[in-house]
């Protein structure tokens, strides 16, 4: 049912129209957000790398080698343990020159190797593919698909602190979407299909931590349409539904972890010349389950950027985002994820930028006794030394207060990092 509501809403936002249409003919749209440039985007041409052409296509491969230092591997709130690791993380981009429709990957391979405790090296991996074919200056459609291989971090809710072995997981996401801008009104339609697949891990003192119990496929079917009032600013209404099926049911599991909801919610986006652009969305949130064991949660829902412009050498962003995400808590169906932050990039030279922020994150547990509340503090500097290589310093801070008769996760961690990139 949901395919065929996908396939109905792509056919009535493209239409039918002939393919002749070049992307750069759609330089006076309304809906455009181009007319600032931040202090990350920036072009830098004597700082950045020209890739290797063959024929349309531009490779851009890339090597980082780096050293962490963490003074809480397992972030424990008790005898804490510190640790040193190297990073090696190779990578390759590609995109290319077309001057209609559009196709870009990545993949790349990341090695993170303790040097005193080697159970938690761990290699991981991604790699993904996207493209856009021009229907005609006013219609697109657009997809994506990537595959992942990570490692949850120590500092997870869930059997993350207790593994003897870091939890690993597989994650395929995918999409296909619509586009049709006309005048002042813009429709988007896109649907979503992803699937995460846990590993089980050894437990500290013996037994395993079964993490089969969070394998899941998740659908999710969105609409969203546009008004411009301005050319530089739109607002709009938007509107995003989703299933999430488990892959176990009772009597495998004690309780059928199944859901559907909903988000509907309205904003505005806007890209104001030399002040600032962003996007910022207001509305509410439902998440039914099917099991009665689980409690529904429903409430305000947030999601926004805004990038500020003081200087043209300074950009200040904020973040704010509030969401229902799946617990990893068997007890636990869901949570509210509500975040705040900022972040200051300013361009000390051509080739050197410093970074600064902090955010304030909490994770409301429904069905349990437990509220996590996070300060997150980072710090970095950035050197280009020239087209091919660069030097990146940073210093991140967290601080988690786990409270509630469930809440039994307080640390604090700090986390120091070098690294040099090469690029061609």
């Amino acid at each position: 049912m949901i395919l065929k509501a996908t396939s109905l809403v792509l056919l009535s936002f493209v239409g039918f129209a002939p393919v002749a249409i070049a992307q750069a003919d759609r330089a006076d749209s309304m809906f455009e957000r181009d007319r600032n440039v931040s202090v990350q985007q920036r072009p830098r041409p004597d700082y950045t790398a020209g890739g290797v052409q063959n024929g349309a296509f531009l490779f851009y491969p890339e090597l980082t080698l780096g050293l962490e230092f963490t003074d809480n591997v397992f972030g424990t709130s008790a005898n804490e343990e510190s640790d040193t690791i190297a990073i090696l993380r190779p990578a390759l981009n590609f995109d290319t020159t077309w001057s209609r429709h559009a196709l870009s990957g990545d993949i790349s391979a990341t090695r993170r190797e303790h040097f005193d405790y080697s159970d938690e090296s761990v290699w991981n991996y991604t790699g993904g593919l996207g493209g856009q074919l021009d229907i005609n200056r006013e219609a697109n459609i657009n997809a994506g698909l990537r595959y992942s291989n990570l490692t949850e971090p120590r500092t997870s809710a869930g059997a993350a602190g207790q593994a003897a072995e870091p939890i690993e997981y597989d994650a395929w996401t995918s999409f296909i979407g619509a586009e049709r801008a006309a005048g002042r009104v813009k429709l988007q339609g896109r649907f979503d299909f992803n699937t995460f697949d846990y590993d089980d891990a050894p437990l500290f003192g013996g037994g395993i931590a079964d993490q089969d119990f969070r394998d899941r496929e998740v659908y999710i079917l969105s609409a969203r349409g546009d008004v411009a009032i301005s050319p530089d600013t739109a607002v709009f209404g938007r509107l995003r539904y989703n299933e999430r099926a488990y892959d176990l049911a009772p009597p495998s599991v004690p309780i059928l972890r199944d859901s559907e909801g909903y988000i509907f919610d309205v904003g505005a986006d806007f890209d104001i010349r030399g002040m600032a652009r962003g996007m910022i969305g207001i509305g509410y949130t439902e998440q039914d389950y099917d099991s009665a064991a689980f409690e529904n949660i429903d409430g305000l829902s947030i999601e926004g950027q805004v990038e500020w412009f003081p200087t043209q050498l300074t950009t200040v962003t904020f973040n704010a985002s509030r969401s229902v995400e799946d617990s990893a808590i068997a007890g636990s169906g869901g949570f509210f994820a509500t975040s705040a932050g900022v972040n200051v990039d300013h361009e000390l030279r051509r080739n050197v930028i410093v970074s600064a922020g902090f955010s304030l994150s909490e994770d409301d547990y429904s069905g349990i006794d437990r509220t996590d509340e996070r300060l997150n503090i980072t710090a970095g500097v950035t050197y280009f030394l020239n087209r091919t290589a660069g030097i990146r310093a940073s210093y991140n801070y967290l601080d988690q207060d786990s409270s509630g008769a469930a809440g039994n996760q307080d640390y604090t961690k700090n986390m120091i990092g070098l690294s040099l990139v090469l690029r061609r």
